[in-house]
């Protein structure tokens, strides 16, 4: 199966090889990936990954499965998102973001993370959705509290507790709750974004 998202703005496609070099233009800025945990060294290293994910389905356990997010406006891509279900507690989806740094504090983040939550909660049928983020990242911090994740523990969820991080979890009924408070497509929150 082969995952696509539509939202206002964006096209959530997995990632195709034709994708590499923006990636590597975003991914090799210092200012995008100051908080990330992957820096490719080279184009070719964003190839290889690419070519990696290729036959991988979202949420198989164990893997970060990596969306590019495109903008509908011009085709661009901008960035990239990704779902990862941790072998030992299969019920739940950790999310990541990687945003360009033109594409940030554009409201870019909080519409794909809003799709990936529902995608997660709905398609998938997971029970949680964790975002974890570094201690210093004001922004990402800020971003997953209104959109209301709450503190967690990473050993619940099979995850290494990192002195550096903070771990925050949605449970699908409170998702549920958000959505049926606010309609059928909950208002913008958002999580994980990059500065």
């Amino acid at each position: 199966m082969t995952a696509r998202l539509d939202t206002e703005r964006l096209i959530i496609r997995p990632l195709q090889l034709t994708d590499s070099s923006a990636v590597y233009d975003y991914r090799s800025n210092p200012e995008v990936v100051r908080y990330q945990m992957w820096r490719p060294e080279s184009e070719s290293d964003v190839r290889q990954f690419i070519r990696e994910q290729l036959g991988l389905t979202p949420g198989m356990p164990g893997i970060w499965y990596q969306f590019g997010l495109v903008r509908k406006a011009d085709n661009e891509l901008i960035g990239d998102c990704g779902i990862h279900i941790p072998l030992e507690h299969t019920e739940a989806a950790e999310l990541g973001m990687t945003l360009a740094q033109t594409s940030q504090r554009l409201g870019y983040a909080t519409e794909a993370i809003v799709a990936l939550l529902d995608y997660c909660f709905t398609s998938l049928g997971l029970l949680s959705v964790l975002a974890r983020t570094e201690k210093r990242n004001m922004r990402s911090i800020a971003l997953i509290r209104r959109m209301d994740f709450y503190p967690a523990r990473a050993e619940n969820f099979g995850l290494a507790e990192e002195e550096d991080e903070l771990l925050f979890v949605m449970e699908r009924p409170d998702w549920e709750r958000r959505k049926a408070a606010q309609g059928r497509h909950p208002s913008p929150g958002g999580l994980f974004l990059n500065s």
